[in-house]
């Protein structure tokens, strides 16, 4: 396998409005640490080409992947429907598309905004330039330290957020524990050229929301401290490309010892602390096996059904964006404010009786299969696809290919709390279970184990 790595710093000028947190003012005032765009493309023996980039943003949505797309098609010969794209979910970075941005006109931002995806999509043609014999190998530690479902079942059977922890008044004696696990599995895709590692994809699902709306400067947050230790562990010239896992329930916050807060001191900790992790599963790694020198990609749309808004939640929701306009909200560090949900339901409203399609992409490397999901979706379904799926090594990346909301699972939304809510999730219940199911269809073994080849497609959900 010929395999390339890049990294474009595409940090823009401030100015730029912070997506992730509602916000007085969403301009940032700095920079802390760059924003990068993080590729490697992949091409075996027959030249079938795939390529992996993952950005150092909130999140992309489709308009935004499009773009990128497109601008990669006009600079390589990697094929754009080739290119998993990733959001690390950073939400110290600026809005690639208005989601979030309540009472900010973002069309002023646009052109600022494309130029910055265009840089960030050329990191793929750089890799691709970069291209060189290399080989892959595949390791796996443990951190079960670090991420707590912020999803807590209250003593009442109510659902409360960890989040609530961190500020006064919050009794932890009301908690039973939380609702949902974590993933403490760190696994890490490591790139050698002559023996020795030069690059690695860390896969660790952990919400980058440990620098939120108090925070005016860019930054990749923990993810870049971890990019940084793993550099200072294996050379200045080794490249980390963090693929976020299934995080949409999945925070930092331990609600037994809110002092721990956030901030820089509390980013650097998860990142050197994941680093350390990393750096034992490189030192683990076996080689990829299967067909190892085999690249292909698949793609299936899945159709999801939305949630419908009645017509008294349409009259509701003018209203408090009514009242909204006469008295604005102020910032808030965590969630969002009701005008907030007020707004996309008069949008949910008006499409409603659409169905949706989105992307679910799988890369085949060997016997390496990297699942790309649009959305924040629950760790459970991250697990769910791990254990369902016929590879030995499975690697499942939410917010890729599509910004879609949160996806959680059937069972949560009775249990309430922040993400089931309407506004938060578009869709009906089983939505996060169909992408699942169609993840798993793709991830089948290679063709010589099976009596037939597997073909690069794009086909449509049976």
């Amino acid at each position: 396998m010929r395999i390339g790595i890049s990294t474009v710093d595409f940090t823009p000028e401030p100015g730029l409005p912070l997506m992730g947190n509602f916000r007085d003012d969403y301009a940032a005032r700095g920079m802390h640490d760059p924003l990068c765009a993080k590729a490697m493309v992949f091409e075996d023996a027959r030249g079938s080409k795939a390529a992996l980039l993952a950005v150092d943003v909130c999140m992309l949505d489709r308009a935004n992947v499009a773009l990128m797309r497109r601008v990669i098609g006009g600079q390589c010969d990697v094929p754009p429907e080739n290119v998993l794209i990733h959001a690390t979910h950073t939400h110290s970075a600026p809005a690639p598309c208005p989601r979030f941005l309540l009472g900010l006109d973002f069309e002023p931002y646009r052109p600022r905004i494309e130029a910055l995806l265009t840089r960030a999509a050329g990191a793929v043609a750089r890799a691709n330039d970069d291209r060189a014999e290399a080989a892959l190998a595949v390791g796996y530690a443990r951190e079960d330290r670090l991420s707590f479902n912020r999803r807590l079942r209250r003593k009442d059977g109510a659902t409360q957020m960890n989040w609530e922890a961190l500020a006064p008044g919050f009794d932890p004696a009301e908690i039973d524990g939380p609702w949902g696990p974590v993933d403490p599995q760190v696994a890490c895709l490591t790139v050698e050229r002559a023996g020795k590692p030069v690059a690695a994809v860390v896969h660790f699902g952990l919400h980058p929301a440990i620098l939120a709306g108090d925070n005016w400067l860019y930054s990749a947050d923990y993810p870049g401290y971890l990019a940084e230790a793993l550099g200072r562990m294996n050379g200045e010239d080794f490249t980390c490309l963090f693929l976020n896992g299934c995080c949409g329930n999945v925070n930092h916050v331990d609600y037994r010892e809110p002092a721990q807060g956030r901030g820089w001191p509390m980013a650097q900790r998860v990142g050197y602390m994941l680093a350390a992790a990393a750096q034992e599963a490189i030192r683990k790694r076996s080689p990829v096996g299967g067909p190892a020198d085999r690249v292909a990609v698949a793609t299936r749309r899945v159709t999801l059904e939305r949630i419908a808004i009645r017509e008294a939640e349409r009259q509701r929701s003018e209203q408090v964006l009514r009242e909204a306009a006469a008295h604005p909200p102020h910032g808030q560090v965590d969630g969002l404010p009701d005008a907030h949900f007020a707004e996309v339901r008069l949008e949910m409203h008006r499409r409603q009786h659409a169905p949706d399609e989105v992307e679910v992409t799988v890369l085949r490397l060997g016997d390496v299969a990297v699942v790309g999901l649009p959305g924040e979706n629950f760790c459970e379904t991250g697990l769910a696809i791990k254990r369902r799926s016929p590879l030995p090594h499975t690697l499942v990346a939410g917010l890729s290919g599509d910004a879609i909301g949160y996806l959680p699972t059937r069972e949560s939304f009775a249990q309430g709390g922040y993400e089931p809510t309407v506004g938060s999730t578009f869709y009906r219940p089983g939505a996060a279970e169909r992408l699942a199911d169609a993840a798993v269809a793709q991830c089948e073994p290679w063709g010589v184990e099976r009596g037939k080849s597997y073909p690069v497609t794009h086909g449509s959900e049976p």
